[in-house]
């Protein structure tokens, strides 16, 4: 009984500890944020349980002030400190604007190592503050992080602890090429001692792989390869506005599990980003058994068209001249534009992958996957995830656009095989749908469908009819409303000299709905996230919609 009361105690101590601490709100800076009369606002008010930090914050170009407005909802002492590596100064003014506080140097006792960061400890009664922070004689550029909390004694509190062994790493996924960076705040505790560990894994092999902390805290960093070989690195030049920020790089870097250990110089302690990156390719190939799939010109203009930039070989012949996605924000953009800003990818297998792209507020991930089937041919699916990143909602059109020349020749035969469109020569064949519902649909002789999603005006596709005789082009498009933040996947099949049936609810993607789809559902029920399999729907949620459609075409394929 005696053991059983001291177990319980502790854990009444220890969730004592955690409800006591005061809750820090993360919070990006957003621009502009430059005057007193435009600050930015921190909806979340203060109080003496919670407090906010700006957490990833820069003074660029020089001479830039920063200005945050926040509420006190509850009077007493409150601190506002500036973390930062360089010269800060810091000012707090009312709601009417009056100057009631102000600091340059020795400030912020929780960046002992540099005297020059700012802070104040101040009485404040309920109402609005802006809190505003600038270069000394505004001389200069920095990062920070800008904290508002009650009391005198720092919060040190990081919820993504314990993370401090490799079996505790936090894992940031998969890389092949381009970049991963934590999107959401590290932190490294105040006094110093703290270490935090990742993991990712690397899918590529022959790779310069590059490690780096993005922040105002003196870093260190040590990067252990899948072989064993450690990495080290104090202070670094990759960052003109932090010397003390620490970088990795690995030439010919190996394939496998990397484990990265970050730690703070000292007595150094913040928050920070970390950054993992290696070469983005300028041409993805996929493979499965005798079927090769090819894709080029992944970046450049928004506003390029991709001229033979896709192959699709099946014994030996290639039948495809052009595939591609668009997109168009309806009042943002005056025409559709080409997904370019490439940075991410991701080629688990040879026959999948995953392209990332970031476009004016819009996350678009393109994922393609190439199968061979049982009866010698190929089925190619290509889907397209859009996410809005904004606070405002947005009407989104997408197109998928392909130029499907069979056989090598510039003349096919088109008509439709029951909703699919059908795409033949005397000797092959290939089959062409949407599994999402779409909005528009065309078919149309090269180049009329290029051109209006190349030319400079906003355009829909206008639907056609079939049959068709000559150059075949055909396209999709879906007009999506999306709220802040909302995700959607759009999905296309291709079947290349295969009856294999390209089916929405045939989640493994073998041509039949079965009993392997039905469990994969529910396995995954109420799951969410980007570009499962078993989100037929594709709402990044496996709910009651996608079961019922598993349910509703149970059996359909099947021979």
């Amino acid at each position: 009984m005696r053991r059983k009361a001291g177990l319980l105690a502790g854990i009444v101590a220890t969730l004592a500890c955690a409800w006591a601490q005061v809750q820090m709100t993360p919070y990006l800076e957003r621009e502009p944020n430059d005057s007193l009369s435009a600050p930015q606002v921190i909806d979340t008010p203060v109080n003496a349980a919670k407090g906010f930090v700006v957490w990833d914050a820069t003074l660029l170009p020089v001479g830039e002030r920063d200005f945050y407005r926040f509420q006190v909802a509850q009077a007493g002492t409150y601190s506002i400190r500036v973390d930062t590596n360089l010269d800060t100064v810091l000012r707090l003014y009312n709601a009417s604007g009056a100057l009631i506080a102000e600091n340059d140097n020795n400030g912020n006792p929780d960046t002992p190592l540099n005297r020059l960061a700012s802070g104040v400890t101040v009485n404040l009664e309920a109402g609005t503050y802006i809190a505003e922070v600038a270069y000394f004689l505004n001389l200069g550029r920095a990062r920070y992080a800008l904290r508002v909390f009650p009391g005198a004694t720092a919060p040190d509190y990081d919820p993504t602890e314990p993370n401090d062994t490799p079996d505790r790493a936090i894992n940031l996924g998969r890389l092949s090429g381009g970049e991963i960076i934590t999107q959401e705040y590290r932190f490294l505790s105040y006094g110093g001692g703290d270490i935090d560990v990742y993991r990712f894994d690397l899918d590529n092999t022959g790779q310069t792989l590059t490690v780096r902390t993005q922040t105002y805290v003196d870093t260190q960093i040590r990067v252990v390869a899948p072989n064993g070989q450690t990495y080290d690195n104090d202070d670094s030049e990759w960052d003109s506005m932090n010397p003390g920020a620490s970088e990795v790089q690995i030439p010919l870097a190996p394939r496998g599990t990397y484990y990265v250990f970050v730690r703070g110089y000292a007595f150094w302690g913040g928050y920070y980003r970390l950054r993992v990156s290696a070469p983005l390719p300028s041409e993805i190939v996929l493979q499965s058994a005798n079927a090769e799939f090819r894709l080029r010109r992944l970046s450049g203009s928004p506003t390029r068209n991709p001229f033979n930039n896709a192959d699709w070989f099946h014994r030996g012949v290639d039948h495809l001249y052009q595939m591609g996605w668009w997109y168009r924000i309806e009042g943002v953009h005056t025409r559709e534009l080409i997904p370019s800003n490439f940075y991410y990818y991701d080629q688990e297998t040879p026959n999948h992958v995953v392209m990332a792209y970031l476009e004016e507020g819009l996350i678009l991930a393109k994922q393609y996957e190439l199968r061979a089937t049982a009866d010698g041919g190929s089925v190619l699916y290509a889907d397209l995830l859009v996410i809005n990143f904004q606070f405002s909602p947005r009407v989104i059109h997408l197109y998928h656009y392909a130029d499907i020349d069979l056989s090598g020749a510039t003349t096919n035969q088109a008509r439709w095989d029951a909703e699919q469109i059908r795409v033949e020569t005397v000797n092959d064949f290939c089959r062409f749908g949407a599994l999402t519902p779409y909005t528009r649909w065309q078919a149309a002789p090269y180049p009329q469908i290029i051109d209006r999603l190349t030319n400079a005006e906003p355009d829909d596709l206008t639907n056609g009819d079939l049959p068709f005789e000559g150059d075949f082009t055909g396209a999709y498009q879906w007009t999506l409303q999306l709220q802040p933040f909302a995700a959607a996947t759009v999905r296309v099949a291709y079947a290349l000299n295969t009856e294999q049936s390209l089916l929405r609810a045939d989640i493994d993607r073998n041509g039949c709905v079965d009993d392997a789809d039905l469990l994969q559902v529910l396995f995954d029920f109420g799951r969410a996230g980007s570009l499962l399999p078993s989100d037929v729907n594709g709402d990044n949620v496996v709910d009651d919609a996608d079961l019922l459609e598993v349910l509703f075409q149970f059996g359909a394929g099947c021979r």
